[in-house]
């Protein structure tokens, strides 16, 4: 079992190492934000996007950085969930429903550039699992109908503590 994990850790490091050069943008500065709620902002001012982790004593934040921002994600609870944030009216929108949210998508100015936020070792896109790589591929193609279009690099946040 110690092998398992040392080699799970090792693992990490590595993927970790090998994303750094592949230009992706890593949120790793520590935020710490007392009981951080979506939708508020941080203490940096930043409106906070998602929270990996709710509940935790040190839960990460995924704050936006971007005029745009995107996090799709399977949720236990409500099953897929499809978040929006907005910087300039420092508004985040949750969807259950994907037309909903596409819908959303089309409702931004056009041109509009939108970045996915997500995490880093297993991204929480990765719950669509088998279908993530299909649904991103449609996601793609929605924003485009919507006259939106996918930043190429996402913002990741470090969740396992392994970029500093």
């Amino acid at each position: 079992m110690k092998n398992k994990k040392w080699i799970l850790g090792l693992l990490m490091v590595v993927v970790a190492l090998a994303l750094l050069p592949a230009g992706l943008v890593w949120r790793s500065e520590e935020k710490q934000v007392a009981d951080p709620v979506v939708g508020t902002a941080d203490d940096s001012g930043d409106l906070v996007l998602h929270v990996f982790s709710p509940g935790a004593k040190n839960p990460d934040v995924a704050s936006l950085t971007t005029n745009y921002g995107v996090v799709m994600y399977w949720s236990r609870e409500n099953g897929a969930m499809f978040v929006l944030g907005d910087r300039a009216r420092k508004s985040v929108r949750e969807f259950g429903r994907y037309e909903d949210f596409v819908a959303a998508l089309g409702e931004l100015p056009p041109r509009s550039v939108v970045t996915i936020y997500d995490r880093c070792t297993v991204p929480r896109f990765y719950g669509f699992y088998p279908m993530h790589e299909e649904l991103y591929l449609k996601f793609k193609r929605d924003c485009a109908a919507e006259g939106v279009s996918v930043a190429d690099m996402p913002r990741i946040t470090c969740t396992c503590g392994q970029v500093q």
